[in-house]
């Protein structure tokens, strides 16, 4: 099974510690049955008997199937479930604000931007979401913008010709004008990108922005990031991408 150099570093690292404590109770128990042989001058002896005869077989069902699952190694989150962005609703920190949002980071100086997670969410059972201060505007901000960006789990593999499912939540004081876009982390060049725009009235509250993505490159290290050049402060919240090629099409 291959898995991603961090991945296997950790892998690895789990993997010698089952080992070290595998060896340690062998030892252990080496020791406590010398320890009570020597205890005791009527040494027993056990014998385990396997039948593994032809006539012992039982057929095994063609519905039984086994899979090696280790959430740790983000066998779910990152792996079945299709989602690509790590910690999307920006609660990984904890509800201690302001928190940790690891894996976000910021796209832009400091100088530029200011983020920090609050507890206004429109969800009632996580109330964690990001605000962005944007301090820079048309004039001063990056070519590019200035936003969060998100690696996914060791690198989003965002596959030219695919069509990607992005839906995020957005309010913000004034109007908005955002850009969405997959970009490749090594090489730095777009791989896929929309502009989102909204009036004031209509992200004075909470809503739901959903936009589909086409890839026009590959990456099996790729970002998603959220960028603007208009001043302002934005809150955002459940940040999700998805394939659009899904099992059954769920999202």
């Amino acid at each position: 099974m291959a898995f991603p150099n961090k991945g296997s570093y950790y892998y690895c690292s789990v993997l010698c510690l089952y080992i070290i404590i595998i060896v340690a109770n062998s030892l252990a128990f080496q020791c406590s049955a010398a320890a009570a042989s020597s205890s005791n001058n009527n040494d027993q002896i056990s014998t385990l008997v396997v039948n593994a005869s032809i006539a012992s077989r039982r057929r095994m069902p063609d519905t039984l199937f086994g899979i090696f699952f280790e959430e740790i190694n983000h066998a779910g989150a990152g792996g079945l479930w299709a989602e690509l962005v790590s910690n999307r609703g920006f609660e990984a920190g904890g509800t201690q604000v302001p928190s940790n949002i690891k894996p976000w980071t910021i796209v832009g100086e400091e100088s530029s931007i200011l983020v920090q997670t609050e507890l206004n969410s429109c969800f009632e059972r996580n109330k964690v979401a990001l605000r962005m201060d944007v301090l820079c505007d048309d004039i001063n901000c990056p070519s590019g913008g200035v936003g969060i960006s998100n690696p996914g789990y060791w690198g989003m593999n965002i596959e030219q010709g695919k069509k990607y499912k992005v839906v995020f939540y957005v309010r913000s004081a004034g109007p908005i004008d955002m850009t969405v876009s997959f970009k490749n982390a090594q090489g730095g060049g777009i791989l896929a990108s929309t502009n989102i725009q909204e009036t004031a009235s209509e992200v004075s509250n909470w809503k739901r922005i959903g936009t589909t993505l086409e890839a026009n490159g590959s990456s099996a290290n790729s970002t998603i990031q959220l960028t603007t050049t208009k001043k302002g402060v934005i809150w955002l919240d459940q940040v999700s991408a998805m394939p659009l090629d899904t099992f059954n099409r769920v999202d």
